[in-house]
């Protein structure tokens, strides 16, 4: 146990030193504030989870924010343990087993999920005691209670991840049918286990009739607590990019994929685990650590170990493509890719016990070298404070008793953790403008200013006018976030002018109210301080790029959006798509179509698949007769990729328009009619 203990603690004090002093970007907040409050997170919700959290915070180290990522870094600890354990089992050396749990812990996907406060790595620490526990090399004293124990971590982990519950699932099922044709003494256990493991879920419905301030969906009735766990409402707002409506989405969904998984475990490293899992597989069928009872030959190892490759890949594809930017998929991948290669590796040494001197170094540099160059400046992104300077710059430029309507997922999230977690402005009422829909929550219901925002909203039809009657029945500041930009619109009811404009701004500090705002390039000077990784400046550009969208509505203000976009380039984020478009349209409409054109390509090369990008360039080029074919082409692939926006139908209408053919624009304007006309 030496080398698991060692190699473990040291995988903690690595991702302790990395972890995020506060709440990070995207879903965070949310997850601390609902562990604080032993609440409801968003679906389904990881029912365990937050009770650790809220354990953590009794540490007497740092913020709140910080001793729940603390969590985290046990969690991605133990996983990198159990890997070095179970190669260990199998006969490797401690330094081969050491090397394929560092190989696991350089990983980016791996270690950013591992130095926040996030849900990822219980997952990755629930498959590996399942794997722990089903392993074939369990002897014959020990195995029915390490099968129970695999039977318990499987259970809860179909409960929390939607790709374990379709990778273990049917891999735990198999195993249980052939355990009880073969009358193991676990098999009879097994469902009672199961039974009891699945009470964890109990959490959601007991939290959640506590009224905690943080109780997603509500799910104190069996309707509400089966569809949380399902996770039902995820699923219907994501519903046309989960299994991608063409076979051009697949691909390139399937490409970047590919790019996250070569970053995870190197470009070396994927091809040597690929190739293990082959050989694995053509070992045969036995091997003198293998018992022959409950079918554990080493071909059907590998075709478990397969299986989960295989599911986890179609889930990062196809079901949850859109939380592959975010690092939110694929971080089981390095600790099965670090089995099978060190197994592997293992069998091949056995009888080259003079070479492993040689092999073992080159074997560390081949495989943990490439990931870590990759993985180990992403420290800086999860040591910031950034999102926490992000968040307080928003809260610090509202005035006294504003609802704040937030979208990002960043603001609505951070604006919660400052709440909760440091108690920041109880007079602002923070609101997801995008859940509008949802009941009230219970806790919005004892407070009569919250309540009336929600008994308002509910009155309205689609989220347009749940917006306008939540901020009618507000009578005071109202700040308004733009999806995705930390912009701002803010109004404010005066009784003698009714509502009052109080402008537009960009990040956190640039609402432009009394005293008047930044300039674009003081803005960029004052956030560049506070935001050191290139992570965190992304926000800022997407901030300013927003900004500089709106400003470009007058057309007297064309010069200052361009120079603003040129200065985001330039100094914040060179790579940034959206101000490379933004910049683009702005060249078209004064004047300058070829420099529109280079730049839309250029973004296009950076993000492929970038909607607004190919329907812009299909516009650009249908001007020129002699490019009226490619643009037919980029149109076309911008329909393909997402045949249910519209926006792409009614540019492949005009290209067609151009083009001279009537009947095909007439059918790709019904196409856009149809897509418009969708809920």
């Amino acid at each position: 146990m030496r080398a698991p203990l060692l190699v473990g603690w040291l995988a903690f004090a690595l991702l302790a030193w990395g972890a995020s002093p506060s709440h990070f970007w995207l879903d965070s907040g949310e997850i601390g504030a609902a562990g604080l409050d032993l609440g409801v997170a968003h679906p389904p919700g990881a029912p365990g989870l937050l009770p650790l959290l809220r354990l953590a915070t009794l540490l007497p180290l740092g913020s709140l924010g910080f001793r729940m990522a603390l969590v985290s870094a046990a969690l991605g600890a133990v996983a990198v343990g159990l890997v070095v354990a179970m190669l260990q089992r199998r006969g490797a050396g401690w330094a081969l087993s050491s090397i394929m749990g560092l190989w696991v812990l350089s990983g980016l996907t791996f270690g950013r999920q591992a130095r926040v406060v996030e849900i990822y790595a219980l997952a990755a620490v629930l498959l590996l005691v399942t794997l722990w526990g089903l392993d074939p090399v369990v002897d014959g004293e020990r195995r029915t209670g390490r099968r129970l124990l695999a039977v318990a971590a499987a259970t809860w982990a179909a409960w929390c991840f939607g790709d374990l519950r379709l990778a273990l699932g049917p891999l735990l099922l198999v195993a249980w049918i052939r355990a009880w044709r073969d009358r193991a003494a676990w098999a009879r256990w097994a469902p009672p286990v199961a039974a009891m493991a699945s009470l964890v879920i109990l959490a959601l419905p007991l939290a959640s009739v506590g009224a905690p301030e943080v109780d997603w969906g509500d799910p104190d009735t069996l309707a509400a607590w089966v569809d949380h766990l399902a996770a039902r409402s995820i699923r219907e707002a994501y519903a046309d990019q989960i299994l991608p409506a063409s076979a051009s989405l697949w691909w390139l969904e399937a490409g970047a994929f590919v790019e996250r998984l070569a970053e995870d475990l190197g470009a070396p490293g994927m091809v040597v685990a690929g190739v293990g899992l082959v050989l694995l597989w053509r070992r045969g069928p036995s091997d003198e650590l293998d018992p022959d009872d409950e079918g554990s030959s080493t071909r059907r190892v590998a075709l478990a170990m397969a299986w989960l490759f295989g599911v986890e890949a179609f889930y990062a594809i196809g079901i949850n493509p859109m939380g592959g930017e975010d690092r939110q998929t694929g971080l089981v991948l390095a600790p099965l890719a670090a089995l099978v290669v060190g197994e592997v590796a293992r069998r091949w040494m056995r009888g080259r016990r003079r070479m492993r001197w040689a092999v073992l170094p080159l074997l560390s540099a081949v495989l943990v070298l490439p990931p870590a160059l990759v993985g180990l400046p992403d420290v800086a992104v999860t040591r910031s404070w950034a999102p926490h300077a992000w968040t307080r710059g928003a809260l610090a430029q509202l005035p006294p008793g504003t609802l704040l309507l937030t979208q990002s997922d960043d603001l609505a999230a951070g604006t919660l953790s400052a709440s909760m977690l440091e108690g920041a402005r109880p007079d602002v009422i923070s609101v997801p403008a995008q859940h509008l829909y949802r009941p009230t929550p219970e806790a919005a219901a004892a407070d009569p200013r919250r309540a009336a925002i929600w008994e308002a909203a509910h009155r309205g039809h689609g989220e347009a006018e749940r917006i306008e009657a939540a901020i009618a029945a507000h009578r005071g500041p109202v700040a308004l976030e733009s999806p995705r930009t930390g912009l701002f619109g803010a109004v404010q009811w005066r009784p003698q002018a009714g509502w009052v404009p109080l402008g537009i701004g960009g990040p956190p500090s640039m609402l432009e109210r009394l005293p008047p705002a930044r300039t674009p390039p003081e803005e960029v000077e004052h956030w560049l301080v506070r935001l050191p990784a290139h992570e965190d400046r992304q926000r800022l550009a997407g901030a300013l790029s927003g900004w500089a969208r709106v400003r470009a509505r007058d057309d007297g203000a064309l010069p200052l959006a361009a120079a603003t976009l040129e200065l985001v380039l330039a100094r914040v984020d060179e790579r940034h798509v959206s101000a490379i478009v933004a910049l683009a349209a702005l060249a078209d409409g004064m004047g300058h179509p070829a420099k529109a054109i280079a730049l839309t390509r250029a973004a296009l090369e950076l993000e492929p698949g970038r909607p607004a990008a190919l329907t812009n360039l299909a516009l650009y080029l249908s001007r020129d007769p002699a490019t009226r074919a490619e643009a037919r082409a980029v149109a076309e692939r911008a329909v393909s990729l997402r045949p249910w926006r519209a926006d792409g139908w009614r540019r492949l209408a005009q290209v067609l328009e151009s083009e001279g053919d009537v009947e095909g624009a007439r059918r790709a304007s019904e196409r856009a009619a149809a897509a418009s006309d969708r809920p």
